[in-house]
């Protein structure tokens, strides 16, 4: 169904595969109900019964209970409960990961994804789960697929994805600069989102109700999605938009709305790259700088106003004393200085040492402060991580906060 990238498999067990998960994960069930008899539920009734999964402020529950007895305490019974861990449950089972997140002398955090989150994922994997259990079941076929017979080397990669090292509190994770995680791969936070490897899959978002819950070996944060470790191939179906397209969507008319692409589209037009940056059979990343971005640099040449035309016709006027007459050489020039020859995610692009752009020159991602640093030192353009990774037919389209500047323009 979906394409394997090799990184999926590596690190993972590599045992023969299993003909049947439920088969396995029944084997495992006695560790569970060990774990559900020894264990003093109350804890959790204040937590399980909480209905609110959205924005309230975090409040840390202590459970007395490891963290395997407390994603135990579901029980592990399809239900209709979205807000438990059912599917967790049997995940873990089957990957035989229940002592590790029962060790008392583990120190862990777990990102958990609750039974909505795997119906979510189900779907965007192009099933059409009623409930749980096909959830499950379509889930298990792709992993299935992907592990080439055998789903537990990969199901387990992507449950060690969710798990980091050290007890972390829910705004240790919202305010760090990346998340390591015991698969090794990096998770990105942008306050409440997740930014994972998959950026054709919705990121997930923490809970702020339903973090802190305190375990004796570790802490766990309900999230709303699965987390991927790697970039999946062919899991968007539908047919998308060229770049081209995406800009496109703005109209191109001059008017009030800053946060469109007016005047990034009338520059491409202009500089006759909008054929380029059509082609499907083309891979780019493109850091586009919206309306505001322009109005921006128009005011760091001089500009006055707010008017997105007027904006546009002084940078034109800039760039055509600059080119001698012809303002199209040093347009194209900046353009290109937008354009990666790859693909490349917002998470991706800001772990890079450098991004080497269609001009040649490069760019230097600053992961702490969510930037992209330029040639021209007065400021740097921010990835606009709310909007970021508009997927393409040919690639991403990254929204930005200004124009990138291949040369020092405020000196």
């Amino acid at each position: 169904m979906v394409a394997l990238p090799d990184t999926l498999l590596m690190g993972a067990d590599t045992s023969p595969p299993t003909p049947q998960l439920e088969t396995k994960t029944m084997k495992r069930a006695n560790k569970v109900l060990g774990l559900l008899a020894a264990a003093t539920l109350a804890p959790l009734a204040a937590w399980a019964d909480d209905k609110d999964d959205d924005d309230r402020d975090s409040h840390a529950v202590e459970t007395g209970l490891t963290i395997a007895e407390i994603v135990a305490a579901s029980g592990g019974e399809f239900d209709r409960n979205r807000r438990d861990f059912d599917i967790l449950l049997n995940a873990v089972i089957a990957a035989d990961l229940v002592d590790a997140l029962a060790d008392p002398d583990a120190d862990l955090t777990v990102l958990a994804p609750n039974d909505a989150a795997f119906l979510r994922l189900a779907r965007a994997l192009g099933y059409k789960p009623r409930n749980e259990a096909e959830a499950f079941e379509g889930i298990v076929e792709t992993l299935t697929v992907l592990g080439e017979g055998d789903p537990i080397p990969v199901l387990t990669n992507i449950l060690l994805y969710h798990v980091s090292p050290g007890s972390q509190y829910l705004y240790e994770i919202i305010f760090a600069d990346q998340v390591q995680t015991l698969l090794g791969a990096t998770i990105l936070p942008n306050g409440r989102v997740l930014f994972d490897n998959e950026p054709e899959v919705r990121y997930p978002r923490l809970f702020l109700s339903r973090g802190d819950i305190i375990a004796t070996n570790g802490k766990i944060h309900t999230i709303d999605g699965v987390l991927i470790p790697v970039d999946l191939d062919n899991v968007v179906r539908e047919p998308l938009p060229t770049i081209t397209d995406i800009v496109a969507a703005s109209g191109g008319e001059f008017d009030k709305n800053g946060k469109d692409f007016d005047i990034l589209l009338n520059a491409v037009v202009t500089a006759g790259l909008a054929e380029t940056l059509a082609d499907r059979d083309g891979r780019f990343t493109v850091f586009a700088p919206d309306d505001l971005a322009f109005i921006r640099a128009a005011r760091l040449l001089g500009y006055h106003g707010r008017k997105e035309d007027e904006a546009f016709a002084f940078i034109v006027a800039a760039l055509t004393e600059l080119g001698e007459g012809d303002p199209i050489g040093p347009l194209t020039d900046i353009l290109l200085y937008h354009v990666l020859g790859e693909e490349v995610s917002a998470k991706a692009a800001l772990e890079s040492e450098q991004l080497t752009t269609l001009l040649g020159a490069t760019i230097t991602p600053d992961l702490a402060n969510r930037e992209l640093i330029d040639n021209d030192p007065s400021r740097n353009p921010g990835l606009q991580l709310w909007r970021a990774d508009k997927r393409a037919a040919n690639g991403f389209v990254q929204p930005i906060s200004r124009v990138l500047l291949p040369i020092p323009v405020s000196e």
